[in-house]
């Protein structure tokens, strides 16, 4: 191997250590803008740019478009993006160190200490959330769910080594929680649609047999002819509320 590939994958690997770092400084969040500015001295093709995400998310970051840009949601979300951010205008911004007393309060249980610390970081959830969008959650729901994790969060912090892993910590609880959700819509949708489908289905067979004998049928007749079982009819008629058409109920 030439010398000069050698060194172009040891700074690559270089880099995509240092992205990682800067995610979770940033409590295990990067945008995709981030990691295209960091690598620009790469021509970075699509399979490498794939490798860099999945290596990233691998080790728990958030990979997701540039929190300002809200062009890919839709106008009710990005009024909400809009509102619930001048809202969290309201809150003052601590100074770093003021921030840290406050980090170390919280991981000793003071409970003044813990809810000002979730104040702070309400903006991170904001920005956590517009890196999951458009995975069939809405921006709100996200920020709810994150909100509530951040809530909890707060206050096991405990068992932390020191301040400097609060945000981490507590990025990444948010960030599970984003995940959580995403996966449980995702198992919604996925039932939903099998579930539709097993009405279509039974509709379809049940249309099939009563062309043939000129009228509609009965469950047992549908099942007799092998391609829909009883159990399989009796949820598509629960699901359809005995609204199949052919199926003489």
């Amino acid at each position: 191997m030439e010398k000069d590939t050698i060194q172009k994958e040891q700074e690559f690997m270089r880099l995509l250590q240092e992205a990682l770092k800067q995610a979770r400084q940033k409590g295990g969040r990067i945008s995709r803008g981030e990691i295209s500015e960091l690598f620009g001295a790469f021509d970075l093709q699509e399979d490498q740019v794939g490798q860099i995400e999945a290596y990233l998310k691998a080790h728990k970051v958030a990979v997701g478009g540039d929190p300002g840009d809200e062009e890919a949601l839709g106008e009710e979300e990005r009024d909400f993006l809009v509102s619930y951010r001048e809202m969290l205008k309201d809150i003052p911004k601590l100074s770093d160190s003021v921030l840290e007393a406050v980090k170390i309060s919280a991981m000793a249980g003071e409970a003044s200490a813990q809810r000002e610390l979730a104040e702070q970081m309400l903006l991170n959830v904001v920005d956590i959330a517009r890196l999951y969008a458009g995975q069939g959650v809405s921006v709100e729901d996200l920020i709810g769910a994150g909100n509530e994790a951040l809530a909890v969060g707060v206050t096991l912090l405990g068992h932390l080594e020191g301040p400097q892993e609060v945000e981490g910590e507590l990025g990444r609880r948010i960030m599970d929680s984003m995940e959580d959700l995403i996966s449980m819509m995702l198992d919604d949708n996925a039932l939903g649609r099998e579930l539709e489908d097993l009405a279509n289905l039974v509709a379809d067979k049940a249309k099939e047999l009563a062309h043939s004998l000129g009228r509609k049928v009965t469950p047992a007749e549908l099942a007799g002819e092998g391609e829909v079982t009883q159990e399989q009819i009796r949820d598509a008629t629960r699901l359809t509320g005995g609204a199949i058409e052919d199926l003489d109920t």
